[in-house]
């Protein structure tokens, strides 16, 4: 069952992707789109997932995590 969706924007011509992802794989996917070769190569530029409501879960821009916030 499909719980959230992940929206990949490509720097360069600002090109998307959408996937849908599982709970079960949803901490592979944030890890292979912030370490992997993609990401290692600098061409994802913002990588979004939200939840079946449409709320935001996950947010990184240019390769920091904006959502959530870092505790200090």
């Amino acid at each position: 069952m499909t719980e959230f969706k992940t929206y990949i924007t490509f720097n360069g011509d600002g090109g998307s992707h959408t996937e849908n992802t599982t709970k079960e794989n949803l901490s592979s996917t944030i890890a292979r789109l912030m370490r992997g070769p993609a990401a290692q190569m600098g061409m994802i530029k913002e990588v979004k997932i939200v939840d079946m409501m449409d709320c935001i879960v996950f947010l990184a821009k240019d390769n920091k995590v904006v959502y959530p916030p870092r505790e200090k």
